[in-house]
């Protein structure tokens, strides 16, 4: 899957009037990043595993135009490549779109992380482009009749049914610190393909996920704390929406995913059985 999506990414930068003579791929989990060196321009690539065992490729698309427009806006976000047209081009029975490319640098500002997150909600406030609903109940619908019937499957079933839906606005829709590169401009957000609209709180649910079911992760709590105003129960509420989507999203991918291998799955569902219908996480 690399050597297809780089030769795709080269073409493409190609036809942008950008010639790569040592692409390295920075990342393959869903989509692939491709850093087009000697330049400073990344590359992702949609994924041709089919949906729903992969990704809708159109995703990419979504995270463009999201990301672009909190750019435009001047939030702490990896921008959109400047000095070619970012995209989405279509290639091959790809989609690619072109980043900027940022250096990791330093270690990640928990507390900034966390006032940043909150500036970019401001910017997405008048983000009026089409997005699907908090929790992707038609992305998790459909992962989950993909999969064998399980006492997992139903679980995950159970808790997206029983959880608040709550109208609001453009979110990142996966705002988790890993979601978040340290750089020498402080910390920057990415990877908005998983944008959705819904209360703010659903994305201090993905912030919080790992300290609440993975047994404490004290930099999350900073980045709540500095996010500032928020609701602490409503948080709670849709912790157990956003963590159905990701543990569908990894059930899907366990057979072609090797860096999942060593997940404590079983424990991370114990926690969602033990918590999801607790009116608290």
């Amino acid at each position: 899957m690399q050597s297809d999506a780089v030769a795709t990414a080269l073409a493409v930068a190609r036809e942008q009037g950008l010639d790569s003579d040592d692409p390295v791929v920075l990342r393959e989990a869903w989509h692939v990043l491709v850093h087009l060196r000697p330049h400073g321009i990344v590359a992702r690539v949609s994924t041709t595993i089919p949906y729903p065992q992969g990704p809708d490729p159109e995703d990419v698309v979504r995270e463009l135009d999201v990301a672009a427009h909190a750019a435009r806006a001047g939030a702490a976000v990896i921008p959109p490549a400047d000095g070619l047209d970012p995209g989405p081009h279509r290639h091959g029975g790809r989609i690619v779109t072109f980043w900027r490319y940022v250096e990791e640098q330093g270690e990640r500002d928990a507390r900034a992380a966390g006032r940043r997150l909150r500036e970019i909600h401001e910017t997405l406030a008048d983000y009026d482009g089409p997005l699907g609903p908090a929790g992707h109940p038609d992305d998790l619908a459909a992962m989950l009749d993909a999969l064998e019937p399980s006492d997992d499957v139903d679980l995950l079933r159970e808790v997206a049914a029983a959880a608040p839906r709550v109208e609001g606005q453009a979110l990142h829709g996966d705002a988790h610190l890993g979601n978040c590169l340290p750089s020498a401009a402080g910390p920057l957000w990415h990877d908005f393909e998983c944008a959705c609209r819904g209360a703010r709180e659903y994305d201090l649910a993905a912030l919080m996920l790992r300290d609440r079911a993975h047994g404490g992760y004290p930099p999350a709590r900073e980045a709540l704390a500095a996010y500032g105003g928020h609701d602490d129960e409503l948080v709670d509420a849709l912790l157990p929406l956003y963590a159905a989507w990701v543990y569908a999203s990894m059930l899907i991918a366990l057979p072609r995913r090797a860096d999942l291998a060593d997940t404590p799955f079983r424990e991370r569902l114990d926690w969602l059985r033990a918590n999801a219908f607790r009116g608290s996480a």
